[in-house]
């Protein structure tokens, strides 16, 4: 994509004054009065009269939506919306954290890991445990799941199974979450 493409895209292409093609148009103020169904001459003479834009809102309503306010600040609440829509879905996201083990792993490596997963549950994240088997490890994986199991149950407090830990090939995978 070129540069001059990319330009164009990021900006916000707001329809305003001569550019809006409607010959008629629903008029609202920028307090939410509605002015009515009038012709597009007599919007802008009325917007012109306030010192202010006519800025087509809604474009596919019949007839379509305009609002007499500046196009600046029309542009910085339009920015401002966004802006926040996006911090509500940041703030309602949860993360999914991963903790990988091998089954070979030492004692005191499988306690600190453990205990990296139980802050990831206290902090309210969801933890996928993924337990990587290779070569000859294959073949006792229903004895690596087992003791997998004992030891969530061991080392981890205030926690439950929002996907049981199971075989999944070589790996066994499982996801938890904190009991509320």
């Amino acid at each position: 994509m070129n540069k001059f493409k990319r330009d164009m895209q990021s900006k916000n292409l707001t329809i305003a004054n001569r550019d809006i093609d409607s010959t008629e148009l629903r008029v609202v103020t920028a307090d939410g009065e509605q002015l009515g169904i009038m012709s597009k001459d007599d919007a802008l003479r009325e917007a012109n009269k306030r010192d202010l834009d006519l800025v087509l809102t809604v474009p596919n309503a019949k007839p379509p939506v305009a609002k007499i306010i500046g196009l600046n600040k029309y542009n910085y609440e339009l920015k401002k919306r966004e802006k926040d829509q996006a911090k509500a879905a940041r703030a309602n996201s949860v993360d999914i954290k991963e903790v990988k083990f091998r089954p070979s792993i030492g004692e005191h490596d499988l306690q600190n890991k453990m205990k990296q997963a139980q802050k990831f549950i206290d902090k309210g994240a969801k933890v996928k445990l993924t337990i990587q088997m290779r070569g000859r490890e294959n073949s006792k994986s229903s004895d690596v799941l087992g003791f997998f199991i004992e030891q969530v149950h061991l080392h981890l407090e205030r926690f439950k199974f929002d996907a049981p830990l199971k075989l999944n090939g070589n790996r066994i995978i499982g996801v938890i979450t904190g009991d509320e």
